[in-house]
């Protein structure tokens, strides 16, 4: 019998077409959801339930949008980080990535925490309400939680813009270009 010849597939070099759209759904979302979430108690009484309930039903669509990301991510692999990269770079990629699916989707649950334990009714879109049973202790909880994820995601954006320019910028390698929309690394 002959020997089995078994064809190798190389390895993608960059995202495919719905990972980054994905990517880059996600970030036009959260972007101004942080920014925002860290002016609302600036804003006028009148304007914070419209602003809630839109902030409400983004928080939403970046759910559903993470996990299909989550779910799409499990069938197809990030693609290999770059030759050479230190083991201590490619330690802080890999907890980096878990940490933003993991934070991102913890954010609208921690939201809906704080929203459905709050005194009213708030309704995402101006669509449903959400409202299941107003209880302060696990409203402050969901705050809090809110607050203190929002912060750590702003500080791992921060770190990972500034991984992607490094490695663009100082290393020379495909690492940022993998992600660009209609860029081939």
């Amino acid at each position: 019998m002959g020997a089995k010849q078994v064809k190798e597939t190389a390895m993608p070099q960059s995202y495919d077409t719905v990972a980054k759209t994905l990517h880059w759904a996600i970030v036009i979302l959260i972007l101004p959801m942080l920014y925002y979430g860290f002016q609302a108690d600036n804003l006028p009484k009148e304007d914070r339930l419209g602003f809630f309930q839109l902030h409400a039903g983004i928080g939403l669509i970046i759910l559903l949008l993470m996990l299909a990301r989550l779910v799409w991510r499990i069938g197809h692999p990030a693609p290999p980080l770059p030759d050479g990269m230190p083991r201590w770079q490619q330690i802080a990629a890999k907890a980096s990535h878990h940490g933003f699916y993991l934070l991102v989707i913890l954010q609208p649950l921690f939201g809906l925490l704080l929203t459905t334990t709050s005194k009213g009714n708030l309704k995402p879109f101006g669509l449903f309400g959400l409202h299941i049973a107003q209880n302060e202790t696990l409203h402050e909880i969901g705050e809090t939680l809110h607050g203190l994820n929002a912060w750590v995601l702003v500080a791992l954006i921060a770190g990972h813009v500034l991984a992607a320019l490094y490695h663009h910028f100082i290393r020379r390698d495909n690492v940022l270009k993998r992600m660009i929309p209609f860029v081939k690394a």
